[in-house]
């Protein structure tokens, strides 16, 4: 005789995989918990499940984005993150479940608990400059480098260069903003930071302006 599960043990299951599985996938991912919504057209119930959904994943998206970056999802600096990542929302989803869904009028629900990649999403923040704070709170030597003064890009560029090609000095360069005429960089110190200085006044030319009176950071101004 075949013995089947009820759908209470089933629900029970699935939770504890989904627990499980969750926990597995450590501090690189955070889980959320989502609804989404979609309306039904031309009684067409199936597509519009499947709209709820995409749209609960981008919503799940759209708050990670939010808390890393601190920008409300409404303000207006945030469009331009919200109008990036959700193109590609495949990249940032790890995993997710349904844990609700229905039918109201013609619209359907679902509520869902969605785990998104947040290393991925953080890097593709750091990118786009939307993360300011990427050495607060690290016990590490830092510098927030400020450029001003970039008349072209080959000149935006040549300070990259100069950054990226002394390893022995620099570990990590984060670009910030990259606006008319100014730049911004985080960087995470291997090496001297006198020494970096001093690289950036002999080969690009730079007037520099240090504060180090933060913590474990130095603020940095090469004016060209």
């Amino acid at each position: 005789m075949k013995k089947y599960l009820s759908l209470p043990v089933i629900i029970i299951v699935i939770s504890f995989a989904f627990a499980v599985h969750a926990e597995k996938l450590g501090n690189s991912n955070a889980t959320l918990s989502v609804d989404g919504s979609a309306k039904i057209e031309n009684e067409n119930v199936a597509k519009a499940r499947e709209e709820a959904i995409q749209n609960a994943l981008e919503k799940a998206i759209l708050e990670e984005g939010s808390n890393l970056s601190e920008l409300s999802v409404n303000d207006e600096n945030f469009q331009l993150i919200k109008r990036i990542i959700v193109q590609e929302p495949d990249k940032y989803i790890v995993y997710y479940t349904i844990t609700q869904e229905g039918r109201q009028e013609q619209e359907f629900n679902v509520k869902a608990n969605v785990v998104v990649a947040s290393v991925a999403l953080k890097n593709d923040l750091h990118k786009m400059g939307f993360l300011h704070n990427n050495l607060k709170g690290k016990n590490k030597t830092g510098v927030f480098l400020a450029v001003k003064g970039i008349k072209s890009y080959a000149a935006y560029s040549k300070i990259k260069i100069i950054l990226q090609s002394r390893v022995d000095l620099v570990k990590n360069i984060y670009p910030v903003t990259f606006t008319w005429q100014e730049a911004e960089f985080e960087i995470e110190m291997a090496g001297d930071i006198q020494s970096m200085g001093a690289e950036l006044e002999q080969k690009a030319g730079c007037v520099l302006e240090i504060n180090s009176q933060h913590p474990n950071r130095v603020d940095m101004v090469c004016k060209l």
